[in-house]
């Protein structure tokens, strides 16, 4: 075959694959997940370049999975589907895959490796939607962990009606009931997903003392007609993806399977070398938190604190304080401290008295006092705060 044919067949296949792709949307939509699979498998077996559609065709077939609680194969097929984008430049679809596969693994209890698959999707891409997204499966993560107080703090920001199951499902597991019953009365006036409903109903009808038996009767009615509702989809889904294991059994080779490994070897080597790094980064601060504490400390017992900082020559003062205090001159002249007030800072930092600032700087104690109320002021901070502030800028970027 020539190339003018081979690149017809391939555009022909493309086109194929995207109306293949839509028809399976569809489907999907109108609850026909049989249809829907049967499209999305014909999609993966045309002879197609376009990573982006494959991705998304993959995608679509891993949340079916998703919806049927097979996680073992959403979390397979989510690989397959990030092993597609990462052909692509649209990294933002990328850090989506890695986050739903973290999700996956979240589910299934493994909430390390969920983790370490966030920060990757974070490197990636730290977009503000896909963050969002993130703090669901930080806060899912936490929740399978019964890691409870951690739920409320990533889930804390989550305005839709998934954040406020976990919220929920995490207060019923604290005992605190009136807030559980909060949520779960929020979710079922505003949503109609049968999966949070099956939850919100169990809250109330766990958590509600006061209820009267009625009401309990009612609710369990009303439960038993969203499991069942569950159950029936429950029953499509499961047929779908037998089709899917077919139609991903006769189109994977051996080769293709090995390369989607090594796909996925690397995205979790990608994860554990970001992990890696944010623990040597944290490490380094906090090794130079103790460097600075240990001057801070030299300083302050030192006879002749204004002889060790050269405080009557600012330009070898200012030296010193750079070296010794990680270049905190240079970064409170960029913030328009004058030169006598970044000299009072470093005795801030370093932990002195009013009386002492003022002793060695031969100074009305009133007048120190109002200079440390203008830095307060150009930090925009309060003058409480001021020696933690310093301390920060000190540490800043390091």
């Amino acid at each position: 075959m020539c190339v003018c044919a081979m690149i017809a067949c391939a555009a022909h296949d493309t086109q194929y694959a995207c109306q293949c792709y839509n028809e399976g949307r569809n489907l999907r939509a109108q609850g026909e997940y049989v249809q829907a699979m049967q499209c999305f498998v014909e999609a993966t077996q045309c002879n197609t370049d376009d990573h982006r559609l494959l991705g998304r065709v993959y995608s679509n077939m891993a949340n079916m999975c998703r919806q049927a609680e097979q996680h073992n194969w959403a979390y397979r097929i989510y690989t397959f589907s990030a092993t597609q984008f990462a052909h692509t430049s649209d990294s933002l679809a990328f850090a989506y895959a890695l986050n739903n596969m973290a999700w996956e693994q979240a589910v299934m209890g493994h909430k390390d490796t969920a983790m370490l698959l966030i920060d990757s999707a974070i490197t990636v891409c730290p977009n503000e939607e896909l963050l969002y997204k993130v703090a669901e499966s930080q806060s899912a993560a936490c929740l399978y962990a019964e890691e409870y107080d951690s739920v409320l703090y990533y889930s804390a920001h989550l305005t839709n009606a998934y954040g406020r199951i976990l919220r929920a499902q995490a207060f019923c597991s604290l005992g605190l009931c009136d807030s559980a019953l909060y949520y779960a009365r929020t979710i079922i006036d505003e949503t109609n997903n049968p999966r949070y409903l099956d939850d919100a109903y169990y809250i109330l009808a766990h958590c509600n003392t006061d209820a009267q038996v009625k009401d309990i009767l009612d609710i369990t009615s009303t439960r038993t007609d969203v499991q069942r509702q569950l159950e029936q989809q429950k029953t499509k889904l499961a047929q779908a993806i037998v089709i899917m294991q077919q139609g991903l059994s006769r189109r994977k080779s051996p080769i293709k399977w090995l390369i989607v490994a090594f796909g996925l070897l690397l995205t979790i080597t990608a994860a554990f070398i970001t992990a890696y790094t944010r623990c040597r980064r944290r490490s380094r601060k906090a090794n130079r938190e103790r460097q600075l504490t240990i001057t801070c400390q030299e300083l302050m017992s030192s006879n002749d604190l204004k002889h060790d900082l050269h405080l009557d020559n600012y330009a070898e003062f200012r030296a010193i304080c750079n070296e010794r205090f990680y270049g905190l001159a240079d970064k409170l002249e960029e913030r328009n401290l004058s030169e006598r007030e970044i000299r009072i800072c470093v005795m801030v930092l370093i932990g002195l008295s009013y009386a002492q600032i003022a002793d060695i700087l031969n100074r009305a104690q009133n007048g120190i006092g109002k200079d440390k109320y203008m830095i307060a002021q150009k930090l925009g901070f309060t003058v409480k705060d001021l020696q933690m502030i310093l301390q920060t800028i000190a540490l800043q970027n390091e």
